[in-house]
C-alpha cells in the first residue's frame, strides 16, 4: 500500500515537472520573440474615429468638448484594431500564447506619455495577429491631473513628418496563461515600429 502511494506521488511529481518545463519554455519563447506593429486599422477614442482626423479643424465642437472633458478626468477609452507580427524564431513556430492581461505604455523621448491595460484575453501565434483591444488611456499625471503637455506632444507627433518625429517606443508587459496559472513577464518588451 505504501509503495502504491510512493508510485503515485512520483508520477504526480513527474507530471508537475513536465508542465513546469513546458511553461518555462513557453514563457521564454514569447519573452524572446520579436514583436513588430504591422498596421493600425482602427483607433477610436471615446467612440471618435481618430484615423479620420489630421488636425484640430477635423473635430466638431461636440467631439472636442467630449474629448477635453474626458482628458481632464483622465478617463479616455480607446478601441484599436492592430496588426501585430510575432516572430517566435526557429523551432517555436507552432506555439500559441493566451495573453490574459496586457499592460502597455507609450514613451516619447524616453518619458512615459500614456499607458493602459487590456483586460480581455488575446490569443497570439507566430506570424501576423489581427487583434482588437479596448483599453483606458491614462496620461502621465502632474500635480494630480493629466498633463496637457503629454497630449500636445502626442498630437504634434501624429501630425509631424516621420524624420522629424521624436523617439517613440511602444512597450508591452503581458500576463500569459500557462499550465500552472497566469504569469506576468517581469519586464516591458519593446515593440518595433
Amino acid at each position: 500500500m505504501i509503495q502504491k502511494y510512493k508510485n503515485g506521488t512520483l508520477l504526480l511529481a513527474l507530471l508537475l515537472l513536465g508542465f513546469a518545463c513546458k511553461t518555462k519554455e513557453d514563457i521564454a519563447a514569447f519573452k524572446e520573440a520579436e514583436y513588430s506593429l504591422q498596421s493600425i486599422d482602427e483607433v477610436r477614442v471615446n467612440g471618435i474615429n481618430m484615423l479620420d482626423k489630421k488636425g484640430a479643424q477635423d473635430f466638431s465642437l461636440g467631439e472636442a468638448t467630449a474629448l477635453l472633458s474626458a482628458f481632464s478626468d483622465n478617463s479616455l477609452l480607446a478601441k484599436s484594431t492592430l496588426g501585430l507580427n510575432v516572430n517566435l524564431g526557429e523551432g517555436n513556430e507552432d506555439r500559441t500564447m493566451t495573453v490574459t492581461q496586457l499592460k502597455w505604455q507609450l514613451l516619447v523621448d524616453k518619458q512615459q506619455a500614456v499607458s493602459g491595460i487590456v483586460q480581455e484575453p488575446v490569443e497570439l501565434k507566430n506570424g501576423l495577429n489581427i487583434i482588437t483591444v479596448n483599453t483606458p488611456l491614462k496620461f502621465a499625471e502632474e500635480n494630480g491631473g493629466a498633463d496637457l503637455n503629454n497630449l500636445l506632444r502626442l498630437a504634434a507627433l501624429l501630425n509631424s513628418e516621420k524624420e522629424k518625429r521624436p523617439d517613440v517606443i511602444l512597450q508591452i508587459k503581458p500576463t500569459i496563461q500557462t499550465s500552472v496559472g497566469p504569469v506576468e513577464l517581469p519586464a516591458f518588451i519593446n515593440i518595433k515600429k
